[in-house]
């Protein structure tokens, strides 16, 4: 896979996905992918369209839950062939295309009313806090885009009670609200997303049905963080989807044991390695790159999951994490070498996939 100097390849959604970034770019955030949770699909008929889509990550999400073909559409050419090149890495080529162009004339390409499902995470920061780069800035905050443009050409693009969802900013919920009325797009089901259980939300998602009768649905609150600063089953359930607990439920029933204890390693921005033990390799790897991991990668990020192995106890995990952190750099290429050529997991049922390997 071809990659600019500036572009690396991160995991996203519990590993099972890969997707490309650059520093000069606005990243994914955890938003992006709650949203592709959050959001009802269409399982294996119709189609489905992402507005504002970024580098890909609500599609690339929306795909693992659906069959069905989505467009993205997406202002800037750079994201666009980003997203372009994650879905090819991913095998979603022939699923996921990605239009590039101003959202507002997306009816013009794509046809009016023809869409069962439409998600958008538009920018929501208004203009007293543009950042500096200009394509970050156009990712975060509105600009020329408004909130009204956005539920205006989702109702374009929806057939009668198709189901329109977005993620915003909970202070201004009553534009979305307003916004939406205006458009004949009726909420429906609402949820809101706090850092802390003892802070306010700071995005809240909304979905909506064209036509649909008054009535609003909310959801329980989901809270990001606990008092260590761990993320809490509830946001890993919300952010990695049901599909955990079903795996760990059908190994019961087969009795296998679940392998759910993780020994990983990263590869540093200056080349160096890093070996650490966990419960959730994605929550980790998310932890390393802001800065908030062990005090070893602080500063040497963007960091790369390179070796990804599972255990059915902490005792074992723990024993190879000590292992491996006594082995010379060279040995420690070897074994991750030898790890991609070997079939991995068949000792035990996996609570979530082996990691993909970067290209």
């Amino acid at each position: 896979m071809r990659l600019h100097p500036e572009e690396r390849v991160d995991y996203i959604y519990k590993n099972r996905l890969r997707i490309i970034q650059s520093t000069d770019t606005f990243p994914f955030s955890k938003d992006s992918v709650l949203l592709g949770q959050f959001a009802s699909v269409a399982k294996t008929r119709g189609k489905m369209v992402d507005l504002c889509s970024g580098n890909g990550s609500i599609a690339l999400v929306m795909a693992t839950r659906s069959n069905v073909k989505i467009t993205g559409v997406e202002l800037q050419p750079r994201l666009c062939d980003m997203a372009r090149r994650s879905a090819k890495l991913n095998g979603f080529k022939e699923q996921l295309a990605f239009i590039r162009g101003d959202i507002r004339r997306a009816s013009e390409w794509l046809g009016t009313e023809a869409y069962d499902v439409v998600m958008c995470n538009p920018p929501y920061f208004q203009e007293k806090e543009t950042n500096k780069q200009a394509a970050i800035a156009t990712a975060r905050h509105e600009g020329a885009l408004s909130f009204d443009d956005v539920a205006w050409v989702s109702a374009k693009l929806i057939k009668y009670k198709g189901k329109a969802a977005f993620v915003y900013r909970p202070d201004r919920l009553t534009e979305v609200f307003n916004a939406c009325e205006r458009v004949q797009l009726a909420p429906k089901r609402l949820q809101f997303v706090h850092p802390k259980a003892d802070k306010e939300a700071n995005m809240v998602l909304v979905e909506t049905i064209k036509g649909g009768k008054p009535g609003v649905k909310t959801l329980p609150p989901i809270v990001v963080y606990d008092r260590d600063e761990n993320y809490t089953e509830q946001f890993l359930q919300a952010y990695g989807g049901k599909e955990l607990g079903e795996e760990q439920r059908l190994a019961k029933v087969a009795g296998k044991d679940v392998a759910n204890h993780y020994v990983y390693m990263l590869e540093c921005k200056d080349g160096s390695y890093y070996t650490g033990y966990t419960r959730e390799p994605y929550a980790r790897l998310a932890k390393h790159n802001e800065g908030a991991g062990a005090k070893y990668t602080r500063g040497r990020g963007p960091v790369t999951l390179i070796h990804l192995q599972a255990f059915p106890s902490k005792e074992e995990a723990m024993r190879e994490e000590w292992r491996i952190k006594q082995l010379p750099k060279a040995e420690k290429k070897q074994l991750i070498d030898e790890r991609r050529r070997s079939g991995f997991g068949t000792r035990h049922a996996l609570s979530r996939s082996d990691t993909d390997w970067k290209s």
